[in-house]
């Protein structure tokens, strides 16, 4: 996970990066370049078959090949220099055929080139039923590269391994259990830190971790750590950016009571802090949604807004029929202050920022006939609000040449999809908007 410059991110402005975990962040700084292994021998590559070979020459035919389930690093073959030299060794990931009916743990397996050829030159044991990711990174100021694997174990939970690779054995340098991991420069101050989020559980409780000093035998500690929200039973999404304009953090998306909210966690002089959360403290309430709204940065300026929701005027909080406003919110002076509202349509994958001058006189409705969403000027009630002011649908490209000739116009591309836009020629209202406005506060989540 890095931060970026926000100028970078402005000069970006034209994609929209939606769910930052996704992707972004978990797997960590690579190494090298992980290679698909296909089982279908004719299929393999040279070089890729003279390491299976070299596997099976050193443990036998009998093997089940082990696959990351997330990271970047997706093959059970992942090539990288983990000895600090000039070449790179190939990481093997496998069991035995038959040990995963009775929960056998992976094994690693390091195979390296010596004069020309690829060679088993060491075989490890590992510390789950599974592997869950695996990150290559410098963490702290080592100046060596770490093998941080993270396994799967067979009561569903995850613990993370630090191995160094010295004289040819693989080191564990630190263990411990997690939910989400990653590598970052949280505190800025040149050099990664592996962060482990977890849950409360029987044994610890809810925390974010830093791991990257050292202890006196060399083996990595924890350096810093903050108390997480126990009332969440999973943190399903992680987000990195700005709070405020120089201050990077990491945004968590916990599920509690089946809704999501949010903690903000940054560094002080070294130690974490989560403002939002604070024992009594009833500001992460503040950030309570239904689950599905997700932290991003949805204008691209490198600060993460917050969702949170609020019926269009004119609906009840209470009807099943009620359309919701999506508010994205950020820290400003420890409160939640919201920047922004929109209409997000998360199943046809867009977002449109509301202008200022709509917020709070304008509302929302669906066509019936066309299911297209229409904003009308609010007055008094939904049914006295009849001014149109704009329509939003979505259509294939078979289906735009049609809407083209009904007046509609293009706003946005994603794929095969587009996202056409309809406004009425109405001089004298100033809430009807330009095509130039529109264009800018829309924007494609997908």
């Amino acid at each position: 996970m890095q931060f970026y410059d926000r100028r970078y991110c402005l000069l970006k402005k034209s994609t929209l990066a939606v769910f930052l975990l996704a992707a972004f962040l978990f797997t960590g700084c690579s190494f090298g370049g992980s290679v698909d292994l296909l089982l279908s021998p004719p299929r393999l590559s040279e070089e890729q078959s003279a390491v299976y070979n070299a596997l099976i020459s050193s443990v036998g035919k009998e093997v089940k090949l082990q696959y990351p389930r997330a990271g970047a690093y997706r093959s059970a073959f992942v090539f990288a220099n983990i000895d600090n030299e000039p070449d790179e060794e190939a990481v093997v990931f496998y069991e035995k055929s038959g040990e995963s009916e009775g929960g056998g743990n992976v094994r690693i397996n390091i195979i390296d080139r010596i004069d020309g050829s690829w060679i088993s030159v060491y075989d490890h044991a590992g510390a789950g039923t599974g592997i869950d990711r695996i990150i290559f990174s410098d963490i702290g100021t080592s100046g060596t590269t770490s093998m941080i694997i993270g396994y799967t174990l067979l009561s569903g939970e995850r613990s993370a391994a630090v191995y160094s690779y010295n004289d040819g054995r693989l080191y564990t340098e630190y263990s411990d259990s997690y939910s989400t991991m990653f590598v970052t420069d949280i505190d800025r101050d040149g050099a990664e830190e592996l962060v482990l989020i977890r849950p409360e559980n029987q044994i610890k409780k809810a925390a974010m971790s830093l791991i990257s000093g050292r202890t006196e035998d060399g083996s990595f500690r924890e350096t810093a750590s903050v108390a997480l929200d126990p009332n969440a039973s999973e943190f399903v999404n992680i987000a990195s950016g700005y709070v405020g304009t120089d201050t990077p953090a990491i945004f968590i998306d916990g599920l509690s009571g089946g809704q999501l909210t949010t903690e903000i966690i940054y560094s002080v002089n070294g130690q974490l802090r989560n403002p939002l959360y604070l024992g009594e403290s009833a500001m992460i309430e503040n950030t309570r949604r239904p689950a599905g709204y997700l932290c991003t940065d949805i204008d691209i300026d490198g600060i993460i807004e917050i969702p949170t929701v609020s019926t269009f005027p004119g609906y009840s909080q209470d009807s099943r029929d009620s359309i919701y406003s999506t508010n994205w919110n950020i820290l400003d002076n420890y409160n939640i202050v919201k920047k922004y509202s929109s209409y997000y349509s998360a199943a046809n994958g867009y977002c449109f920022i509301l202008p200022s001058r709509w917020d709070g006189v304008v509302t929302v409705k669906i066509d019936s006939a066309t299911g297209d969403v229409v904003f009308y000027k609010f007055r008094i009630d939904l049914t006295n609000s009849t001014t149109e002011l704009m329509r939003i649908t979505s259509a294939d490209a078979s289906e735009t040449s049609a809407l083209l000739e009904e007046g509609y116009m293009v706003i946005k591309s994603n794929n095969n999809i587009n996202y056409l836009v309809k406004s009425p020629d109405i001089e004298d209202e100033p809430l009807v908007l330009t095509m130039t406005e529109i264009s800018n506060n829309f924007y494609v989540m997908i």
